[in-house]
Order: structure tokens, then C-alpha cells, then sequence
């Protein structure tokens, strides 16, 4: 199964969820593959998997500045110039996580991001508009599920759980991301821009004004039997917590989300997973965040106390920490 995560809006911690629900998923299950995809250009996802801020850093530079770059956007550029057929050398591109950090259990492995998709995406949307071959679309769209499924199957596909990082921006490349994800997770944060977005998700994803008619991503890949991911759940992220519920000013502007996703799932319940959207209340992940982001580390290894990050020394208190952990393991039962 391949999840999604991705709002077109940022600032929502997607990077992070992606992270830490990936990783909390290989460890209750160290039977299956875990396969991370960043389709973000910041490639912030991938920094935290190969080490944290600074070896982490370290790794993701040195893989960027090679010649043919072992990255997602190293891929696309094999196939810009082979953009109707694989190029056979898919699996090169894939990265056991715990060759750069030993936090990671061994059964994580990385997709690298790269900045040059911003750059790609403009070539992507050329080649994906020639008239010939017929379809120049479809073989364009399909080059991160080609990626993506050469390398689940040498992991062992029946055993490989996917988790992509998409970028908030509806961009070409993102278009790609979307097509490689069988669901969809919407993270929000709490303000009135986030009920925004998921309404842009229904117009973006899903055609729901109908805008561009034919041209429209949901027509294009309708007319090229591509299917659509579904959408799995929305997380209600960073809210603050009083008495283990969110505070009355983040529940009302929750309540609005949820007002809006229903009306989207009332409309059009096939794009939803059987019995409608789950919603996830992600609490506030206080230092958490920082630690686990700049050490590398998954959220499971992490005890209460003090880490250096740079030249502070954040503490990490065990109530809010035993919160957050609750929510993500809650939310990896969903999986």
C-alpha cells in the first residue's frame, strides 16, 4: 500500500508525520519493508532518515553534488531522456536507511528527494503534452510509480508499506506523487487556510468545479485508466491539550474542517475510503519534533530528557511525549 502525504498547504509538518509514522509502522512490524519517497525539493524527509541536521546534511549533500546524483531527481533525469520505457536500473536508486543512521531499524529503506524537481517540473509538463506517442501523459505520470514499484518488488511488494512526502504545491511532480499513491493522508493545522485546502484538494485532485473539463488532472487520468488515490484520514495536527481533548479555540476551527471534509465526502464518496475519512488529533509535539528531527531519531527511542540540538539543550517532558506517542500509535493501527 502506498500512503500520500500531502495538503496543498504548508507548514502543516508533513515531513515530520511522514517520518514518524513511517518509522513507527517498521517497528511494530519488522517483517515488512518500509519505503520512503521525498517528492518534497527541500528533501527536508530525506536529511532527517540519512542522520539529522548535521550528519544527515552532510549525507544528503554529498549524494547531491555526484555527477548522476542516486536521488529521485537523478532518476528523472534518466527517464527525461528515456521518458517512455524504465530504464531497467530502477533499484540503484534505492537507500537502506540504517547504512547512514543507526537509529533506523534495517527494514527502512529511502527514495532520496532533490532539489532539480523544481527544475524537472517544467519538462515533465512538455513531455507530458506531446500528441505522440498517445500517451505521452500517462507514460510521463507514471515515472514515480515505476520508480516506486521496482523497488517494492526487490524488497518484496506483498511485504512493502510506501510512504511518500509530497510537496504542498500542485506542481507536475506532485501530480506524480499523487498518481503513485493507492490513499491519502491530509494533514492540517489549525487555522481557517487549512479548510481552504482541503476543499483545493477536492478542486485539484479530484476535478470537483470541473474547471478545465477535459484537461483536468481526475479527466486525464480517468481517460488513461490511471486510478486515484483515496483519501485515508485527516490529521488534526499541533493542537493544544486540556484534559486530553483539544482546547476549545482549536476544536471550533477542528470543527470547520471536518464540516468541510464531510460535505466533500457527501458529494463524492468514492473518494474516500469505505465509511468516509478517519480524523486524527495529533497533539502538540512540543521539542519533540526538534529532537527527533535534528538527531535523526524515531519517535519510539526517544525517552523524557534533556538533548543537545546545536547550542541549546531542549527538554523533553514525559506527559506530552506519552500523548504524542499515543496519537501516532493510533493512527499506525490505521495503516
Amino acid at each position: 500500500m502506498n500512503y500520500g502525504v500531502w495538503n496543498n498547504k504548508g507548514g502543516v509538518g508533513k515531513s515530520f508525520l511522514s517520518f514518524t509514522l513511517a518509522l513507527e509502522h517498521a517497528h511494530r512490524h519488522p517483517e515488512k519493508k518500509i519505503l520512503l519517497a521525498d517528492m518534497c525539493p527541500q528533501a527536508n524527509l530525506s536529511e532527517i532518515v540519512l542522520g539529522g541536521n548535521g550528519k544527515g546534511n552532510a549525507n544528503l549533500e554529498a549524494r547531491l553534488s555526484k555527477e548522476k546524483r542516486k536521488t529521485i531527481g537523478g532518476y528523472f533525469d534518466e527517464r527525461i531522456a528515456s521518458p517512455h520505457q524504465v530504464t531497467g536500473n530502477e533499484t540503484s536508486y534505492l537507500i537502506a536507511a540504517q547504512e547512514y543512521n543507526e537509529e533506523l531499524p534495517d527494514n527502512v529503506f529511502l527514495l532520496c528527494g532533490d532539489p532539480s524537481l523544481e527544475l524537472q517540473a517544467q519538462v515533465i509538463n512538455q513531455i507530458g503534452s506531446q500528441t505522440l506517442p498517445q500517451a505521452a501523459w500517462k507514460n510521463v505520470h507514471m515515472w514515480l510509480r515505476d520508480l516506486i514499484n521496482a523497488c517494492a518488488r526487490q524488497l518484496g511488494t506483498d511485504g512493502t508499506t510506501v510512504v511518500i512526502d509530497c510537496n504542498p504545491s500542485f506542481s507536475a511532480y506532485t501530480e506524480l506523487a499523487i498518481v503513485a499513491s493507492d490513499r491519502l493522508i491530509l494533514p492540517c493545522s489549525c487555522d481557517g487556510s487549512s479548510a481552504r485546502a482541503v476543499h483545493n484538494v477536492e478542486n485539484l485532485v479530484y476535478d470537483g468545479t470541473l474547471y478545465y473539463g477535459d484537461k483536468g488532472f481526475s479527466r486525464m487520468c480517468h481517460r488513461f485508466e490511471m486510478a486515484l488515490p483515496v483519501i485515508h484520514s485527516v490529521v488534526l495536527n499541533r493542537s493544544t491539550q486540556y484534559n486530553k481533548s483539544a482546547s476549545k479555540a482549536f476544536s471550533a476551527m477542528f470543527d470547520e474542517i471536518k464540516r468541510t471534509t464531510t460535505d466533500f465526502h457527501q458529494r463524492s464518496p468514492q473518494c474516500f475510503i469505505s465509511g468516509g475519512p478517519l480524523f486524527m488529533d495529533m497533539p502538540d509535539n512540543h521539542s519533540v519534533a526538534i529532537v527527533s528531527s535534528h538527531l535523526g531519531k524515531p519517535l519510539y527511542a526517544i525517552t523524557p530528557g534533556r538533548y543537545e540540538v546545536h547550542d541549546v539543550s531542549p527538554q523533553i517532558n514525559a506527559e506530552p511525549l506519552d500523548r504524542y506517542k499515543a496519537a501516532i500509535e493510533a493512527m499506525e493501527n490505521s495503516l
